[in-house]
């Protein structure tokens, strides 16, 4: 890794530990800066224009109460009907890679930045083009997964192994994968591994 920016793309499945792991990362690599895709999604959800060109696209009036997008009416409706599914993938995930690159430019510009994290939920179900160095794929075992969805959500159980079915299974990823960070314990085993994964990312960028 001689560039002046190494890339991650940190993929896994829901409920795995993506995010505690990035968060453990960035706090083990200060010079490590970073990218949600699901974050992004999030916010672009939250954007009236999106939402009507959502709606319009999947022919169905999805907006709650307040007028704005109801999540988990749109939730429901994507993980019920594979068509609407792929149609939201569509409108989302160019606007995604696009603010993702734009976010990798601006690090590669940053003073002291030497890391770029991309977490990227679907980075194999959706062939992601962007480059990266490195692939890292945090996992657990498939009852542990969905044992921690239906803890940290009130979906019901079938909504749960939908969401879950809808992902390349976690030891597909793990295959193909360039590191492995097995969330399978507790929080304070994933700390221990995320440190040791840190230190030997640093010796591997400065070889």
């Amino acid at each position: 890794m001689s560039q002046s920016l190494c890339i991650l793309a940190l993929t896994g499945g829901i409920a795995t530990g993506k995010s505690s792991f990035a968060a453990l990362l960035e706090e083990a690599l200060p010079e490590c800066a970073a990218f949600d895709c699901d974050r992004c999604v999030h916010e672009l959800l939250t954007k009236p224009a999106i939402s009507r060109i959502i709606m319009d696209s999947l022919g169905v009036d999805l907006a709650g109460s307040d007028g704005q997008l109801d999540k988990s009416r749109l939730r429901e409706r994507v993980f019920h009907h594979q068509e609407s599914r792929r149609a939201l993938e569509k409108i989302l995930h160019p606007l995604v890679r696009e603010e993702c690159q734009l976010s990798q430019q601006r690090a590669a510009l940053s003073p002291g930045i030497r890391f770029f994290l991309m977490e990227v939920p679907l980075l194999y179900e959706t062939a992601f083009p962007l480059a990266r160095d490195l692939e890292i794929v945090v996992a657990c075992g498939p009852a542990t997964q969905r044992e921690r969805l239906l803890a940290r959500t009130r979906f019901a159980p079938d909504l749960a192994d939908r969401i879950i079915g809808a992902q390349l299974p976690i030891l597909e990823k793990v295959a193909r994968a360039g590191a492995v960070i097995w969330n399978g314990g507790s929080p304070a085993v994933l700390r221990r591994h995320t440190f040791t994964f840190s230190t030997w990312l640093k010796r591997k960028m400065n070889s």
